[in-house]
């Protein structure tokens, strides 16, 4: 290959990532000059809204927390029917735990009721009900129900499940909201 012939080689992968370089920087001085907004808007849904369309709405829980409670919202709430009705409403709680209260007309469904097979349940009083507790906080990735507590045995035989991955305070006292929205009794 000749000198003549070889410099134009060079010359041309010498170019190439020259224009590589120049392209990644104005595409790195774009991307830190972009003004991008902060996500501070919450999916807030209101829970009570969609339990006021639930069919026999009075029989499934609609806590309310209080001020002293302190600012919890809902994520997400749905009632869904088929095989295994289910209302469920997600809860984000003043310290930005997550807590799910989810009521069964019958039993839970087979996947909710496997992650109860894994750990020894024990009881515990919350609001004057004697609940099962399921502390799935040893198991690998417990996921967002890292605590359960059950109550079954509620109008036709359904059960009521509060779990979450939020202290075990705040569980209960969305435990305690929900069996005080049912008129204190399960």
């Amino acid at each position: 290959m000749s000198s003549a012939r070889q410099g134009r080689a060079r010359q041309s992968t010498l170019t190439l990532l020259g224009a590589l370089g120049a392209s990644f920087a104005i595409v790195l001085v774009l991307v830190l000059i972009t003004v991008r907004p902060a996500n501070t808007d919450r999916a807030d849904v209101d829970w009570h809204a969609v339990h006021e369309g639930i069919p026999s709405s009075a029989q499934f829980v609609d806590p309310d927390f209080t001020a002293a409670d302190g600012d919890w919202w809902s994520n997400r709430a749905e009632f869904t029917s088929g095989d295994y009705p289910e209302w469920y409403i997600g809860l984000v709680t003043p310290t930005n735990g997550f807590v799910v209260i989810e009521q069964f007309e019958g039993d839970p469904s087979p996947e909710i009721a496997a992650e109860l097979d894994d750990v020894t349940p024990s009881t515990s009083t919350v609001a004057g009900v004697s609940w099962t507790v399921f502390d799935r906080s040893g198991v690998e990735n417990p996921g967002n129900r890292g605590v359960i507590y059950l109550l079954t045995g509620l109008a036709g035989n359904g059960s009521l499940m509060v779990s979450g991955s939020a202290t075990i305070a705040e569980i209960e006292l969305a435990a305690t909201r929900a069996i005080e929205s049912l008129g204190g009794t399960p």
